[in-house]
């Protein structure tokens, strides 16, 4: 029989529990206290768990992979290690009642320290969480190097570690290629990712290293072919298709930036940073119905991340009004542009410029579609709140440019 003990550091180090099962989240949490853990927390949606670690750094995270319909685990993941980056290292136990996850896990690009599979037993949790432990354990220093930008020591610390724990020469590996990359040797370092992939075709961490020093090293032909195979080896590689998008757009090509984009939401449509830059970029190229369709995607998640922001919402009205401009049908246009506009108000209801900017917004929308005596009324109404000093003032070109808009006098 397996005997339980309890770490006196566990009792210091916070939990956060992300499941939406209330049995399973009891379970969960004697686990975790069998093992001396305390200060544990509970969500049970993944938008409200990506609001709390953004506020909290924790030391360990279990989520279930389907933690609601909204968006899963794996998300949860990618947004905890974007927001505690590389210098905090939390443990992420991914638990999941889909058995095709264990064979997708090993290829993505944020991968948990440790995954379960339900249903489990208590013992099979005690031993999967404290082998990770350990593994954090013998990275620490590592983790210690990184955080003080030491990557001389973080190279040595990683060599050491493949030389007395031969099962983590991978990790390492990565690691020394991080290490001299950082260190601005790009040569060396295309060098070390090379021979990393002489052993192994298929490691597309290897492929991505290899194509950030090709852009050091102004490659830029053989960045964009490294990257292309990148996502062709492990289609989760997130980083990949961003870091394409940043070249495609450098090289001043926005439709094949366009492009991949796209591809990436194929894989994980519920991106807001992804949807918003695809907005961004089609606005740029005036395609409307894409923008448009990116756009409120990237609003309807932005109300649980905390990124509900005025400009968002500016670049949205704007392109529903050129839908209409351009006669290009799509579904309940008017209907969204009014949501819209009031949640503009809201969010910018004690900010002069905001109000300012969701009265010109209006007026032209109304332009567009025609309706000039309701454009003028929206007129009249700006201006009541200007003289109240509720709304920002136009300056004297703006205000001429709009009445002449308007067939008003001036």
């Amino acid at each position: 029989m397996e005997v339980i003990t309890k770490s006196d550091a566990a009792a210091e180090q916070r939990v956060l529990i992300i499941e939406s099962i209330a049995e399973m989240r009891f379970l969960l949490k004697s686990l975790m206290v069998s093992l001396g853990y305390e200060k544990i927390d509970f969500e049970i949606s993944d938008q409200s768990a990506i609001k709390r670690i953004q506020a909290i750094k924790y030391d360990i995270i279990l989520s279930d992979f389907n933690a609601d319909n909204k968006i899963n685990g794996q998300q949860i993941l990618e947004a905890t290690r974007k927001h505690y980056n590389l210098d905090h290292p939390v443990i992420f136990m991914m638990i999941t009642a889909d058995r095709a996850y264990e064979s997708v896990v090993s290829i993505l690009e944020y991968q948990p320290d440790c995954y379960l599979v339900k249903p489990f037993t208590p013992a099979a949790f005690h031993r999967r969480l404290k082998r990770v432990v350990k593994q954090r354990t013998v990275f620490d220093l590592a983790h210690q190097a990184r955080k003080q930008k030491d990557y001389i020591t973080l190279e040595r610390v990683a060599k050491a570690i493949i030389k007395h724990y031969p099962q983590y020469a991978s990790q390492c590996l990565r690691v020394i290629g991080e290490s001299i990359y950082q260190r601005g040797e790009y040569q060396s370092a295309s060098a070390h990712y090379a021979k990393v992939l002489q052993r192994n075709h298929e490691l597309a961490w290897a492929h991505f290293g290899m194509a950030q020093c090709h852009i050091k090293l102004n490659q830029l032909k053989q960045a964009i072919e490294t990257l292309e195979q990148t996502i062709e080896l492990n289609q989760y590689f997130f980083s990949a298709y961003d870091l394409l998008v940043d070249l495609y757009l450098e090289l001043n090509q926005p439709k094949e930036a366009q492009e991949i984009i796209i591809k990436a939401l194929l894989v994980s449509p519920r991106s807001y940073e992804r949807s918003l830059r695809l907005g961004r970029i089609s606005i740029d190229l005036e395609d409307w119905l894409t923008a448009e369709q990116a756009l409120s995607k990237a609003i309807r998640s932005s109300k649980d991340n905390n990124s509900d922001t005025p400009a968002l919402y500016y670049d949205y009205l704007k392109t529903i009004t050129e839908l209409i401009e351009n006669d290009i049908e799509a579904p309940r246009l008017i209907e969204k542009f009014h949501r819209a506009l009031t949640r503009l108000r809201k969010i910018g209801q004690n900010n002069p410029e905001v109000v300012t900017n969701s009265f010109r917004l209006e007026v032209q929308n109304l332009l567009a579609r025609g309706l000039q005596k309701d454009a003028v009324k929206a007129w009249h109404t700006w201006g009541r709140r200007i003289s109240m000093e509720e709304a920002e003032p136009l300056t004297p070109h703006q205000e001429i440019t709009l009445k002449k808009m308007l067939g008003l006098r001036f």
